[in-house]
């Protein structure tokens, strides 16, 4: 293959690549009912709300589905990450309940009646959500615009410059599904998102501006759609997985059917990507940054995963291989991340090493 040259249009990249690994199409459709359910969720689950007016809008609606969800013996973080799936999935809030109690063990015995209360509650979560963003399809239409735009420039060559850094020139067939469907919600979290492997979903804030300047929104959505490609993989050599507890934070549960880390790993992927294809420059990496930014863990996990990268990244090994590296190093964060959670110091929505 002729050698790179240094100066170059991401596209061009993106074409001198194109025998490696064909790149996804990413479909953006605005979410109205999902970033209902996104916001109803921070909320409900003590995560970071950086919309003071709408955290007080559905504090009361959503404290009285805790209630009503404990009180029904059921798992509240496992229904609202169940209804955020479903709802996700195209259905409505009311239609999602049932099968997000189930998700939540309550006992069938009890699943018609908590449903229809919690689907009463939802409205009002519904109602409360529209008198705050009375337009909020056209706004999310409007936000759409710049991500679109630049993910349109210069995604296609991101993604095929991101494969090449996991798998060289032999990137697994397929590697990267037809389409990805990215799901554009009302930001509440100052830029978050996630991922659905099994259903080639992406969800993300629609951001106007960069939550960081160090870190481009697009290399965030960049990660989420690689996620959704590593678990395609891993679900295609390893099988299906059990069902995740957690979809809104982990998708499919990539890392959880698996001892890699996949989506640690997959941060400086992304960066070095984009430092490759230009469109940054940054020396070291913003790694540390972008692992904070895109909610994957705290300060400690991101010094981590930036002195693994800087030892790994030219050792010319396979990813597996490297990312035993990188577990073996995230070891003793996991047990001081296990001993926090058995003292019930966890952070519902702010999910930090697993």
């Amino acid at each position: 293959m002729d050698p790179v040259p240094t100066v170059f249009h991401p596209l061009d990249r993106c074409t001198s690549f194109k025998a490696l690994a064909k790149k996804s199409n990413v479909r953006f459709h605005p979410a109205v009912d999902l970033s209902v359910i996104h916001a109803s969720f921070v909320v409900a689950t003590g995560g970071v709300c950086s919309d003071q007016r709408t955290e007080s809008a559905l504090s009361g609606p959503t404290s009285e589905i805790n209630t009503r969800l404990v009180s029904a013996l059921a798992d509240v973080r496992a229904f609202w990450s169940a209804l955020f799936a479903s709802v996700a999935a195209g259905r409505t809030a009311r239609q999602s309940c049932p099968p997000a109690l189930v998700a939540a063990g309550c006992s069938e015995l009890q699943i018609d009646q908590t449903a229809a209360a919690l689907g009463t509650q939802l409205d009002q979560c519904r109602i409360a959500y529209q008198q705050r963003f009375p337009k909020l399809e056209q706004q999310l239409g409007l936000r759409a615009g710049p991500l679109k735009d630049r993910w349109q420039t210069y995604g296609p060559g991101l993604l095929i410059e991101t494969a090449r850094q996991i798998w060289g020139s032999a990137p697994p067939e397929k590697w990267w599904p037809e389409n990805v469907d990215c799901l554009l919600v009302q930001p509440v979290r100052g830029g978050d998102g996630g991922f659905d492997s099994g259903q080639c979903r992406v969800w993300i804030e629609a951001m106007l501006t960069d939550a960081d300047p160090a870190v481009s929104e697009i290399f965030r959505l960049a990660f989420w759609v690689t996620q959704v490609a590593v678990g395609r993989h891993l679900a295609a050599t390893l099988g299906q997985g059990e069902t995740p507890s957690h979809p809104e934070d982990f998708g499919s549960g990539t890392h959880r059917r698996t001892t890699l880390p996949w989506d640690l790993g997959c941060v400086p992927v992304v960066l070095t990507a984009g430092a490759n294809l230009e469109l940054f420059r940054a020396d070291p990496l913003p790694v540390q940054t972008a692992v904070a930014l895109w909610r994957l863990g705290d300060e400690s996990v991101g010094k981590i995963v930036a002195n693994w990268w800087d030892q790994w990244k030219d050792a010319g090994a396979a990813m597996p291989v490297a990312l035993l590296a990188l577990d073996r190093m995230l070891a003793p964060l996991r047990k001081r991340s296990e001993t926090a959670r058995s003292a019930g110091q966890d952070d519902f929505a702010d999910h930090e090493l697993d």
